[in-house]
């Protein structure tokens, strides 16, 4: 076998899987870009300044789905087709899971939705907006309404504000507050060992890593994408293929394009921010490199050695490796908390958010785009962006540090393919 070759050694494939799973679930319950939302508002707010879209009233899910109903199976089915075409782990749902207009009423509408798009049947689609750059000073009396998460972390430092049906608003704001919904809950226990009855049914099979008991973690393979590691490292941990963005970002996508089409532009909003959450997820590169500067037959040789007895190495790696994505992820959302009270354009990482899309960033956004240009970039980055985070000396998140700390360069430049990704995704909707 091809692990032989490179080790000189007859490891037992499983050996070395376990070194990857020791990894994933070390990291897994950590989510990508901490502050979608904020990353989002100060992207947009240069974006489309100049030609700022009309407001939107808002609707409700509801109301879409009854008014849409005869359509939409329409859609889900060749969605479902598409994506089962490209991706062999994402079959076509059951039968009795598929999008039936004869089944929507009032009251069932969207439980019944929710379960065609194999997504949480739990989830909210309360009608609210998130002030991005407003400090919550105490837990939102909302956030029972919007998420169904025990763990609130972070949520808790939020501002959500209710809006009523027929209200307008931007589509800023719609994208500002969509943007951070897809990680309160609506993957969370999908795989059939998840302790759900809708994961038992649902067709995944078995969480490929992660744990799947536990919140956050248990959404870690719809939120991650593994698409450019080497064939060695794939021929010995085949379950990294099984991954599941792409699912996401298509499926919301064409609701979008339906949403916008039939004359629901606020869901046509809500739904492309969706989809730009998994975007902006791919463009964190601990979400796009399993082990970033660490190759095959290094991660291979560790394993090795904590197989005789000397774990050391394979220890050192792993807490190298998951401190340096906590840190990362941890201060971006401090420091982008801080960009948008202090409001300082001059800022290296502010300034990376307004830019332009560069020649690197998606022109004509496709499905193949997400894998060949949004997570290759990511991908490429993480070399560097690896040791350069290593390099700072940096164990966790203390403070927010001083404008010329290096550290706001290395996000600046991964920031800085967010901001392209996500400006050419919304300049690619097809609003009329």
């Amino acid at each position: 076998m091809e692990w032989q070759k490179v080790t000189g050694y007859k490891m037992k494939p499983l050996n070395y899987v376990i070194l990857i799973l020791t990894v994933l679930f070390s990291i897994s319950p950590v989510s990508a870009w901490n502050n979608h939302a904020g990353i989002t508002y100060l992207i947009l707010r240069e974006h489309w300044k100049l030609k700022p879209p009309a407001n939107v009233k808002v609707e409700s899910l509801e109301s879409f789905l009854l008014k849409e109903k005869n359509s939409l199976a329409q859609v889900l089915n060749e969605a479902d087709s598409f994506i089962a075409s490209k991706l062999p782990h994402c079959p076509i749902p059951s039968e009795d899971l598929k999008f039936d207009p004869i089944k929507m009423k009032a009251d069932t509408a969207v439980p019944l939705f929710f379960k065609a798009l194999r997504v949480n049947p739990s989830h909210k689609p309360a009608l609210y907006k998130q002030a991005a750059d407003v400090l919550a000073k105490k837990p939102s009396s909302l956030l029972k309404e919007i998420t169904t998460l025990h763990e609130l972390g972070k949520l808790t430092n939020e501002t959500f504000l209710p809006l009523s049906v027929g209200t307008s608003v931007t589509p800023a704001e719609v994208l500002i507050t969509a943007v951070d919904e897809p990680d309160y809950d609506l993957d969370m226990y999908l795989f059939s060992d998840s302790d759900s009855e809708f994961g038992k049914v649902y067709g995944f099979g078995e969480q490929s890593f992660g744990n799947p008991k536990y919140e956050f973690s248990s959404q870690a393979p719809f939120h991650m994408g593994f698409y450019h590691e080497s064939s060695l490292i794939f021929t010995l941990a085949g379950f990294l293929k099984k991954t599941y963005p792409e699912y996401r970002i298509y499926q919301f996508t064409k609701l979008s394009e339906h949403a916008f089409k039939t004359g629901h532009p606020y869901w046509g909003y809500r739904f492309a921010g969706w989809a730009l959450h998994y975007i902006q997820d791919l463009t964190q590169p601990y979400h796009s490199s399993v082990l970033p500067r660490v190759g095959a037959g290094k991660q291979i040789g560790v394993q090795l050695l904590a197989m005789i007895g000397l774990p050391g190495s394979k220890e050192k790696m792993i807490d190298y490796i998951s401190n340096r994505h906590t840190l990362i992820e941890e201060y971006q959302y401090y420091l982008i908390k801080d960009l948008l009270f202090t409001r300082n354009k001059d800022h290296i990482v502010y300034r990376s958010l307004q830019t332009t899309p560069n020649t690197n960033s998606v022109s004509t956004f496709d499905f193949d785009s997400v894998r060949n240009v949004i997570s290759k970039q990511a991908y490429d980055a993480a070399i560097e962006a690896d040791y350069e985070i290593e390099q700072l000396g940096i164990l966790k998140y203390e403070m927010v540090y001083e404008e010329s700390h290096p550290i706001h360069k290395i996000l600046a430049k991964l920031l800085a393919n967010t901001s392209s990704q996500t400006r050419s995704y919304l300049d690619s909707l097809k609003v009329p």
